[in-house]
């Protein structure tokens, strides 16, 4: 998978968060749309995790540059914490709950949305530079660069 790739993937969750803080934001409270946009934000996250996980820390890791592999153990330990919490809170917030705590799922998914969407900067910044440097992603599909 190319960086193009995963930056797009990125972008689907950061507009996922969007729009789910959007529905957060408005006077009326729609638990339906809320529940529906945290499924689509919970469904882009997986998608991306199972394409993460396996291409980008595994190779980073066996790139074996001590650099390379004490930022992948940082981000996978930050990571861990984020990903428990993660599955705590859409174990917590379930249609029924969002209905009867509209104001608690709010306050709490806002500070949820901004987690992510620090993670996913940090990644873009941080992680993505340092898979580049050592080779294992690319920054155009290969068939095109080999065109190029």
């Amino acid at each position: 998978m190319s960086y193009q790739k995963l930056i797009e993937e990125h972008d689907r969750i950061d507009a996922a968060l969007i729009g789910l803080t959007n529905i957060l934001e408005r006077s009326d409270r729609d638990v339906s749309a809320a529940a529906t946009a945290l499924d689509h934000l919970a469904d882009e996250l997986r998608t991306h995790l199972a394409h993460e996980d396996v291409m980008l820390y595994d190779e980073l890791i066996a790139a074996r540059k001590p650099a390379f592999a004490s930022a992948v153990d940082h981000f996978n330990q930050q990571f861990d914490v984020l990903r428990r919490d993660w599955d705590s809170y859409l174990e917590a917030w379930k249609p029924e709950q969002i209905s009867a705590n509209w104001n608690s799922f709010r306050t709490v998914t806002k500070l949820m949305i901004e987690r992510l969407a620090e993670r996913v900067a940090a990644e873009n910044d941080l992680l993505y530079c340092t898979a580049l440097q050592a080779g294992v992603i690319t920054l155009r599909e290969p068939q095109v660069a080999a065109a190029a």
